[in-house]
């Protein structure tokens, strides 16, 4: 009777996901990298205009849109931050996966 450790099925886990992800092709990464940065762009024109409303609200509407606007630009930067981070990881992974092919190339 043969046993099946976990460390098996990690690594075969591993190889289908890896598989999975070397079938994007280099097309479509530059489709998502180039929407995430159209919508990068969009965010911070964004972040311009909440700039321009936050700083035409005039003293007597502050006390009653202080906290409200504070949370938005709270939400607008953890955006940003989150979508400099998604495009830093498609990018790192797209430079994975055609870099495993090379050398799986060179292997052959």
């Amino acid at each position: 009777m043969d046993i099946i450790t976990e460390e098996q099925i990690l690594g075969a886990l591993n190889k289908v996901l890896l598989n999975e992800s070397s079938k994007v092709k280099r097309e479509e990464f530059t489709k998502v990298q180039f929407k995430i940065d159209e919508l990068e762009n969009s965010l911070s024109e964004t972040m311009k205009e909440f700039r321009k409303l936050e700083d035409s609200i005039p003293d007597g509407l502050k006390v009653i849109s202080g906290g409200r606007i504070g949370s938005i630009s709270a939400s607008l930067n953890n955006a940003q931050k989150y979508i400099k981070q998604l495009k830093e990881k498609v990018k790192q992974h797209k430079r994975n996966v055609y870099l495993q092919q090379i050398e799986e190339k060179k292997n052959k």
